[in-house]
């Protein structure tokens, strides 16, 4: 071998070892759980976050099936972002062992969850829990035919195949089931909110949403369930759902405000003592610039704009006649209740998602279209109690929620609450607080 062929091999071998020593050195944030948000939520986020805090050479790989990798530098140091895909429930599993800093969750921790994690700090503190999407799934039917809402309770008779015929819900003809073959993310929600363990039927397989919405369009007596993000044509329609409260269709407002019962945060879960990236992103994504990221991926943002239609209303006389003239903003304010399971030991009385939207209302009317405009405050309780107590925990929510806008500087013109006239589900069923005392915010 001639001196400059020499010199060039070893040139290229020095390149190639000080790419692999900056592989090795990069500083990763690692982020691990639900194959759902690691499969395009995430990424596209994460993508989104390292351009804006000024990171170039973005480049995204798949290191393995359930691992991908997103490689960027700033100032010559790199950086890789790690998105493993496995489960919530292992997700939440390495954070507590220390093998990631974020766990990508489609549900809260559960209560052995909780104390396996106990060593974390707070989890359901706002600076530890994140929801930083909203999405779900919707059952949907032909455009012909008659029905219009399904209770669960009935929905897991049309699945299971006890019910085969539509004339048990006032139609005609017997059901056709269609389903996507497969683990998707519409199944896991309706398994854990409907089935109940129960098998499902017979059923026509589709290899995609796509797919199953097609066959729908062209059979009047068709069922299945797709995920929020998938376009349904002018032939397919999704029906309103009950869990024991009243019936809600899948709207934009309905899934926002988390009144549809088959909708679903999406939450990023760190301890305490996550690292200072880890922390920026898991910021980012309750920022304005983070939920934009959120919509391109195709999921629900949980930020306000203005533009609200006035939605149609439920419930009794007075309520109606108190919002009738007013817009609904798309949230539900929601709290943290000492003796369930559905939140951990939280300093704050709001849960995480609350805290946050309590920000976001107070940026939305300082906007200048909001301007001048004032509020109106709903609160709504479960009906476990008597109808005394349900009607003074109501006006104590809207109070509560009332002194805290008026403390931002707003103008609240009402706040009242209707006790538990307008349930959500049915009282005493698993999470059925949590959903039903809430307090709902109207603009004038």
């Amino acid at each position: 071998m001639s001196r400059i062929a020499g010199w060039l091999v070893a040139m290229v071998l020095s390149v190639a070892a000080s790419a692999a020593h900056a592989q090795v050195d990069a500083e990763r944030v690692r982020i691990y759980g639900s194959q759902t948000m690691a499969a395009r939520l995430v990424p596209a986020v994460a993508e989104s976050w390292l351009h804006d805090i000024g990171y170039q050479d973005i480049r995204r790989t798949q290191a393995s099936p359930t691992l991908t990798e997103i490689h960027a530098q700033r100032d010559g140091m790199p950086l890789i972002v790690e998105i493993q895909a496995s489960s919530s429930a292992q997700g939440f599993q390495d954070v507590v062992d220390g093998n990631a800093h974020i766990a990508m969750m489609t549900r809260r921790p559960n209560a052995e969850e909780l104390d396996a994690g106990w060593q974390l700090g707070d989890l359901a503190s706002h600076d530890q829990e994140f929801a930083m999407a909203l999405d779900g799934a919707a059952v949907v039917v032909h455009r012909d035919n008659p029905l219009a809402q399904l209770g669960f309770a009935q929905l897991r008779r049309v699945l299971t195949g006890q019910a085969r015929d539509w004339r048990e819900f006032g139609g005609r003809g017997a059901i056709h089931l269609h389903m996507v073959a497969g683990a998707n993310s519409a199944r896991d929600l309706i398994d854990e909110r409907v089935m109940q363990g129960s098998p499902y039927a017979p059923a026509s397989l589709h290899a995609d949403g796509e797919s199953l919405v097609r066959s729908i369009a062209k059979d009047p007596n068709a069922i299945g369930f797709v995920t929020l993000r998938q376009p349904l044509g002018a032939s397919v329609r999704p029906l309103a759902l009950s869990d024991g409260g009243r019936a809600v269709a899948p709207t934009r407002l309905a899934v926002q405000s988390e009144d549809y019962p088959l909708a679903r945060r999406f939450y990023l879960y760190g301890s305490q003592m996550m690292g200072a990236l880890s922390r920026s992103f898991a910021l980012y994504t309750m920022g304005q610039r983070g939920q934009d990221a959120v919509a391109r991926a195709g999921h629900f943002a949980v930020t306000l704009r203005p533009g609200y239609a006035p939605p149609t209303l439920f419930g009794p006389k007075d309520y109606r006649d108190l919002v009738g003239k007013a817009t609904r903003l798309p949230l539900s304010l929601r709290f943290n209740l000492t003796g369930n399971n559905e939140s951990g030991v939280a300093a704050s009385v709001y849960d995480s998602r609350a805290v946050r939207d309590i920000d976001r209302i107070v940026a939305f009317m300082q906007l200048p279209v909001n301007r001048g405009r004032r509020l109106l405050v709903v609160g709504f309780a479960d009906a476990a109690g008597s109808s005394v107590a349900a009607t003074m925990t109501s006006n104590d929510r809207a109070d509560l929620v009332a002194h805290e806008l008026m403390a931002r500087g707003l103008p609240v013109l009402h706040a009242r609450g209707v006790g538990a006239q307008v349930p959500l589900a049915a009282a005493g069923a698993p999470g059925a607080r949590y959903r039903n005392e809430r307090v709902e915010i109207w603009m004038l």
